[in-house]
């Protein structure tokens, strides 16, 4: 039942209106709508919202099977929130909510919890997308990992059911297939997505609610539609001017999310901006090539823990089987034929390059790809259906003025802009200075089409990538011009030309020209024609007469236009043919009270039928249509087993044949028994991520046959040996990952300069690989936490380590602060105390086990052998029980590479233990100035880490200040690496770095300060300017207010004679001689006022 024109499109729309029974389905969202605004609003009027209260919302609205009425009224007990709305809220919960089928996530607001509250305050408290809609753009460019569309959009949508569509895979594939848009799933894209829903919902007979929409989706799929399968087919072609790469990836998310991902700290190996749109990367998975990709967006960039990385979206298609990458290939890849001439990715000796990304040769290619077996066919998004592309008709100035421009920088521009002639036509508004932005946009939008402010709006927010743009002269009376057509490659942007008097811009592949002066056309049409106005969108019936007549009279061939709009198809309603030469897998349902699988076990057979007793189709009857002999097949019984308990084989595909239970021979499948296995539990299958989108999970196992994909067909499987309690293999395989420590590479981020950087790295690497722990020592402002934060980065790029933790020590810790311990339980009332585990647990196990590395900043503020005691014997790599009890006492496991299956299957199924893997470091700083003023580390804590001393470089060089460490026209030293993090210091820089070196110098002769200090003096100093003043105000300020809170606990004497050198003259540097001009009168007061000194002895 796939649509392939809009014929068919609108003929299955009717056919689900009259069948869909929209009334019960709307009472059913309604109560859920009032449950999640209630719950909302409740957590709003609580001031804040934790990742706890964000995944509870998001919980509601998943349906009763995806989470049990009694789990959510559970969740609801737990938070702190009014009693009243609790109660409301649990009554509700028993009628039914939520319409989500995916697994429990977790909503990882963490550090973002105040964007997330603006976002639920700003949903919950207006009605109108203009406020709400910045809101979810706030939100979503923060970019958080692990929250797109599919979480997000539901709540949106309970919130405002007729403004905000669930955007989830089922909804995308069929926006995509049946309608004809390209979508994302990314939450930067939600907004974008959101107008294609509308857009929808206005031209096809859906209701103002958008469950209408989202049940069509769901309605097609059961009835055995299949919305953009990918083909097994090989593709092994590379264009001829593509590059190549080979990429080593140790993350999954870049797998699963197809994407590139390395810092910008200049290596070479991470140096993704260099790849271009059409690029091929093969992919190296953990010592195998799993699949070959294609670049389809250019390098970006964006921040993650203060540290920015390029992200390139690609286009990742698996190969069959995964080629490993051992000695043979090695040895065969590494032979002189193949090499480039730098950036191989095997080196001289045979070996694996462990950088990120590599060169290959096109042989090396083509070498590769002869060891493949086949190539996932890449999909196709823009051959949805046949639905035809939006055309847009727009005129290049006066006469086709600009045309020769755009062609040449293949654009389109506009020159009406969103303020033309508003304060003509509004009333009350007499400057459009005084309009905000959103304002101005409002206006233009309820402009009219033909409006100049109109078609200005049109241009920037409605074309869109993909659109087929027309440039054309309309004519009122004579025949028309046509110049040429083209598809949009990139959406509105503001840039200027010097050929044109136009800045808003769209970029435009121009496939067909017709020479500067363009062709003339006279199209007889009812259907449309080309308008005089600068801007206006062409009907797609008057595209076919227009191709006619240029293929007449402008030399193209009329295929090619029209295939620039309905997307190669050159004939109405023409159908295309889809072949699987693969083996496909089937899930099918047995419900025992009819017949039981053991019924056919010794090789025995059941003929299924495909029509129920009634005479009418299964679900998902394409499935039925699909099989072929050799497919194969998992038998699920239904309740009440509920279990996956046999495996199969198809071994005739859909035939007649007579059945017991039918009077006349009926269509079906002939299905035979392969073998019994170990049964598999339907809580045990909705408990895997990876099978959360599978067809059978996702209709709950409602239905006969459900096809599976390879994957989901083969993680079933792997869940059938469970070694200990129900704990499977892939479970143990998982944690026997973190048995072995990552071979971490440290690359120093580009915002942070070390005069011994190699040194450092050396001495990090050394001690992370030979498993010990870390402490940074070094003065305050050298790097130490940056430092540490980006060790932490490249860590979670292996597989072994799951993320990590930052925290600063306190004095006032105890061991109930990093270990845990009893607190009141929340659902009795607090009558009986429960262990909650903390910080350093929390590292080790949450509703998982994890391994997430932790940083300790300033760790001997804390009282050492009070925070820590319980962890020094698994810190030397010994287990230990901890003086608490749960369901058992709770322990702290400390494993090893030797660690058998069954013991790691006993830790997995043991909620009360936390694993301490070889793979988990704990990395912490410490200030020098601290060591004697705060807690002292005993030696039994200090064995246990390896010490790195993080100083501050020599500041002079034969008797002359090091004036070359803060030049900004240096090669490599300080300055180039802030210049890195901001470029807008530059001028700054260039006017004071000699100063500013001199004075680091004075400073550290007495009390030595780190690089972070005076590069906050240098933004301080910057912004000073801005704001008026003489440098030399700013300097004294600058040192008041960034150095003397570094002095203290300095003798009185070593404190004056400090500040009397900042106004030294004449000091001598690389540079010639330097005067400190700083204000002596004011940084003396100050010093009385810091420090309770006086300078009367001066004279």
């Amino acid at each position: 039942m796939v649509a392939t024109s809009s014929e068919d499109i609108e003929g299955l729309i009717d056919r689900y209106c009259d069948e869909h029974d929209w009334e019960r389905d709307k009472a059913h969202v309604q109560n859920t709508s009032k449950v999640i605004r209630q719950l909302v609003q409740a957590i709003v009027e609580t001031g804040s919202v934790d990742e706890y209260a964000m995944r509870t919302v998001y919980n509601l609205c998943q349906n009763d099977d995806a989470l049990q009425p009694e789990n959510k009224k559970e969740r609801i007990d737990n938070l702190d929130i009014d009693s009243t709305a609790k109660s409301e809220i649990k009554d509700r919960i028993d009628e039914g909510t939520g319409i989500v089928g995916k697994g429990t996530y977790s909503v990882p607001i963490e550090g973002h919890e105040e964007e997330a509250f603006n976002l639920l305050s700003t949903a919950i408290r207006s009605d109108t997308r203009d406020e709400i809609d910045p809101a979810i753009e706030e939100f979503a460019d923060l970019e958080i990992e692990g929250i797109q569309n599919g979480i997000i959009s539901p709540i949106l949508y309970f919130l405002h059911p007729t403004k905000y569509p669930i955007s989830n895979h089922r909804s995308r594939t069929g926006m995509q297939n049946f309608f004809g848009y390209e979508m994302s799933g990314r939450l930067t894209s939600y907004l974008t997505e959101v107008e294609k829903f509308h857009e929808v919902r206005a031209d096809y007979p859906f209701k103002n609610d958008f469950r209408h929409l989202d049940s069509f989706f769901n309605w097609v799929e059961e009835r055995g539609s299949v919305l953009g399968e990918r083909s097994t087919k090989p593709v092994a072609e590379i264009s001829d001017d593509a590059n190549i790469y080979w990429v080593n990836q140790h993350n999954q998310p870049e797998i699963e999310e197809e994407y590139l991902r390395a810092k910008t700290d200049g290596l070479w190996h991470h140096n993704l901006d260099k790849l271009s749109i059409g690029d091929v990367v093969f992919h190296n998975f953990d010592n195998e090539l799993i699949g070959i990709s294609t670049v389809i967006e250019n390098a970006e960039t964006y921040t993650s823990r203060d540290e920015e990385y390029y992200r390139v979206e690609v286009d990742l298609r698996s190969f069959g089987e995964p080629v490993p990458v051992d000695d043979d290939l090695k040895k065969r890849l590494g032979q002189d034929q193949y090499r480039t001439e730098k950036y191989y990715p095997i080196d001289k000796n045979g070996n694996l390059n462990e950088a990120y990304l590599a060169n290959l040769s096109r042989s090396a290619a083509e070498f590769l790809l002869s060891r493949v077996d086949s190539i996932e066919e890449p999909e196709n998004p823009e051959e949805p259906s046949g639905t035809p592309r939006r055309i847009w008709q727009i005129t290049p100035a006066r006469g086709g003025e600009y045309w020769g421009a755009w062609m040449q920088h293949g654009i389109a521009s506009i020159g009406y802009g969103l303020d033309h002639k508003v304060t003509d036509d509004v009333a009350d508004i007499d400057d459009v200075d005084e309009l905000s932005d959103g304002e101005l946009v409002e206006i233009a939008a309820e402009a009219g089409d033909n409006h100049g402010r109109g078609m200005a709006y049109r241009f920037q927010y409605e074309i869109d990538e993909g659109d087929v743009i027309i440039a054309k002269q309309g004519r009122t009376s004579e025949s028309d011009i046509i110049y040429g057509i083209g598809i949009v490659t990139a959406a509105h942007r503001e840039k200027s030309y010097p050929e044109i008097n136009h800045s808003d811009v769209v970029s435009v592949d121009w496939t067909v020209t017709f020479g500067e002066s363009g062709v003339d056309i006279d199209v007889g049409s009812d259907s449309d024609s080309i308008k005089t106005y600068t801007l206006d969108t062409l009907d797609p019936e008057y595209y076919r007469d227009l191709t006619s007549e240029l293929a007449d009279k402008g030399d193209v061939d009329r295929d090619e236009l029209l295939a620039l709009v309905f997307n190669g198809s050159t004939q109405d309603g023409a159908e295309g043919e889809t072949t699987d030469d693969g083996t496909n897998h089937y899930w099918i349902s047995a419900n025992p009270s009819i017949w039981k699988v053991e019924s056919i076990e010794d090789g025995g057979e059941v003929f299924y039928t495909a029509y129920n007793r009634k005479g009418n189709k299964r679900r998902i009857f394409g499935a039925f249509e699909e099989a072929s002999p050799g497919d194969k097949v998992l038998f699920y019984e239904s309740q009440p087993v509920q279990a996956i308990v046999a495996e199969g084989t198809i071994r005739e595909g859909l035939h007649e044949d007579e059945h017991e239970e039918y009077d006349e021979p009926v269509d079906g499948i002939t299905i035979e028994y392969s073998r019994a296995m170990e049964t598999i539990s339907w809580d045990q299958l909705t408990a895997v991520p990876d099978l959360e989108d599978a067809s059978p999970i996702r209709n709950r196992a409602q239905g006969s046959l459900f096809p599976l994909t390879e994957d989901e067909f083969e993680t079933i499987l792997a869940l059938e040996d469970p070694i200990e309690d129900g704990v499977s293999q892939d479970a143990i395989n998982q944690l026997k990952t973190k048995l072995t420590s990552p071979e971490v590479d440290i690359s120093i981020p580009n915002s942070l300069y070390f005069d011994d950087a190699d040194r450092l790295r050396r001495e990090i690497e050394a001690s992370l690989r030979s498993g010990k722990h870390l402490i940074f020592t070094g003065p305050p402002g050298t790097g130490k936490t940056k430092l540490a934060k980006a060790i932490c980065e490249s860590a979670t790029t292996h597989e072994q380590v799951d993320d990590y933790r930052f925290t600063t020590a306190t004095s006032e810790w105890t061991a109930f602060d990093t270990i845990g311990g009893y607190v009141p339980s929340t659902g009795d009332g607090g009558q009986e105390l429960l262990f909650e585990p903390r910080l350093f647990l929390k590292c080790f196990r949450q509703d998982r086990i994890v391994n997430e590395w932790l940083i300790i900043d300033e760790i001997n503020r804390s009282d050492i052998d009070k925070a820590f005691g319980q962890l020094f014997s698994v810190l030397s790599g010994d287990s230990t029980e901890l003086p608490y009890e749960r369901d058992r006492t709770v322990e702290l496991r400390s494993l090893s590479n030797s660690t058998t299956d069954e013991e790691l299957a006993n830790i997995i199924g043991n909620p009360d233990a936390f694993p301490v893997t070889p793979s988990w470091r704990l990395l912490a700083t410490m200030n020098t100035y601290d060591k004697t003023s705060l807690y002292e580390m005993s030696y039994a804590f200090m064995r246990r880490f390896n010490f790195v001393h993080v100083g501050v470089p020599p500041l002079t060089t034969d008797d002359e200040v090091r004036t070359s460490l803060l030049d900004p026209d240096g090669s490599d030293n300080y300055a180039t690496a802030w210049l890195a993090d901001d470029e807008s210091l530059r001028s700054i820089l260039e006017d004071v770095y000699p100063v500013v070196a001199v004075l680091w110098q004075r400073i550290n002769e007495h009390r030595v300060i780190g690089p972070s200090i005076v590069y906050d003096i240098i933004r301080y100093l910057g912004s000073y300017d801005d704001a008026g003043g003489s440098r030399k105000d700013a300097l004294t300020s600058a040192v008041v207010s960034l150095v003397y809170p570094q002095l203290e606990g300095m003798r009185p004497e070593q404190q004056k004679q400090l500040i009397r050198s900042l106004t030294d003259q004449n000091v001598a540097t690389e540079n010639g001689s330097v005067t400190l001009d700083l204000d002596e009168s004011l940084l003396q007061q100050k010093a009385a006022d810091f420090f309770g000194i006086t300078f009367d002895d001066d004279a």
